[in-house]
């Protein structure tokens, strides 16, 4: 999701524009236990072992329905960047037939899109993936997305350190170094939110910029903690018998995260269409988080590639995220939910940290009124 503090409004404003119009946040994925390069998602989602992905729009990646049937809309899924297990909920939408069921013809578009939040916005693309922040980010700039339905109802970021570092609670953070992929995204925001919980700020301490090699940086000791994908690196490492201490930062304050999202136009003029895509969108999300083994199958038969190099991980990896699908908080509530007061407490958040470049409504960045109880509830 690409996030600088700027300390000039007018910079801000113009580079806030800049960052949501290259359309870079969510998220969470894949991983092995080698130390290999690392890239990021537009959802925030880390993808460790594949080439890097430049972040100049390569060529485009899609995926559809094997023998969809004719006569059904044609509809555009962005999920960004390559194939990998934290869309599963999309990909069992299309294995299940939760898409074909409501009359739709979905094509995920993988691969960065130039400008994807003006984009979407301007219903060019009628569909795709992004974080609470960057939604609220892009209505900061006027550009009307909104979220459509929740992915992730906890934040999926956290700080891991390795154990006997002494790193177990936010205060801790004073006067360690803390590694980073930089002033930017998911991580940046949630090493924020840690700093702000502990009443500290990055004055107070060592921060260094790693890129996305977090686990070297751990392993080498070249820093005593690190901001990390709450089910990426925290996996991979495990695996490899390496003991974590780890704050999420869903556990000082709960942001809005990864979500399906569209403009307010296609709201506005195609009610229907949007309902279809939350319903089966919905109903995947449901299926995932109930079966994430079936998930698994599902995911790699629509999109082989996501299996990656060491499909017993990226299987472990999905059970991890699918952790982050669910939350007391919205216990009862539809699947998709978005919580009012997350969204709210996001707004501030972001505004007090000098992340947006003016306030603006959390009430319209989202709406839960194309959610379906018939399909049941979390908790349920």
């Amino acid at each position: 999701m690409g996030i600088m503090v700027i300390k000039s409004n007018r910079c801000l404003a113009t580079i806030l524009i800049a960052l949501l119009l290259a359309g870079s946040l969510a998220a969470c994925g894949d991983s092995t236990a080698t130390a290999v390069p690392a890239t990021t998602s537009a959802a925030g989602v880390v993808s460790s072992n594949r080439t890097p992905i430049a972040t100049t729009a390569p060529a485009v990646v899609t995926t559809e329905a094997a023998g969809t049937a004719k006569g059904k809309q044609a509809v555009k899924l962005a999920l960004s960047y390559i194939p990998d297990v934290q869309f599963a909920p999309y990909y069992v939408a299309q294995d299940k037939g939760y898409f074909a069921a409501e009359g739709l013809d979905v094509t995920f578009q993988h691969g960065t899109i130039n400008d994807l939040m003006a984009v979407v916005g301007q219903g060019a693309i009628p569909f795709a993936l992004a974080s609470g922040d960057e939604v609220m980010q892009a209505r900061a700039a006027g550009i009307p997305v909104v979220t459509i339905a929740t992915q992730y109802q906890k934040y999926p970021v956290a700080l891991a350190a390795t154990k006997g570092k002494g790193i177990t609670k936010p205060a801790d953070m004073k006067g360690k170094i803390i590694g980073i992929p930089g002033q930017f995204g998911s991580t940046y925001i949630g090493l924020k939110a840690l700093l702000a919980s502990a009443n500290l700020t990055e004055s107070d301490i060592k921060l260094q910029t790693i890129g996305f090699n977090q686990r070297e940086a751990l392993l080498q000791g070249r820093v005593e903690a690190a901001m990390v994908y709450s089910m990426n690196e925290p996996t991979q490492l495990q695996k490899a018998g390496v003991a974590l201490d780890l704050i999420e930062v869903s556990s000082v304050s709960n942001l809005a995260s990864i979500g399906l999202i569209t403009s307010e136009s296609i709201i506005s003029s195609n009610p229907d269409l949007v309902q279809k895509m939350v319903r089966a969108v919905t109903h995947g999300l449901k299926d995932t988080i109930a079966n994430p083994d079936a998930a698994f199958e599902s995911t790699i038969k629509v999109a082989p590639d996501a299996k990656g190099q060491d499909p017993d991980l990226q299987r472990q990896v999905l059970k991890e995220t699918v952790k982050f699908m669910s939350s007391d908080a919205v216990k009862g509530q539809p699947y998709g939910y978005s919580d009012p007061k997350v969204w709210d407490n996001s707004q501030k958040f972001l505004f007090d940290n000098l992340l947006l470049r003016t306030k603006v409504d959390s009430n319209l960045a989202f709406t839960n009124k194309f959610l379906v109880a018939d399909l049941g509830k979390y908790g349920q």
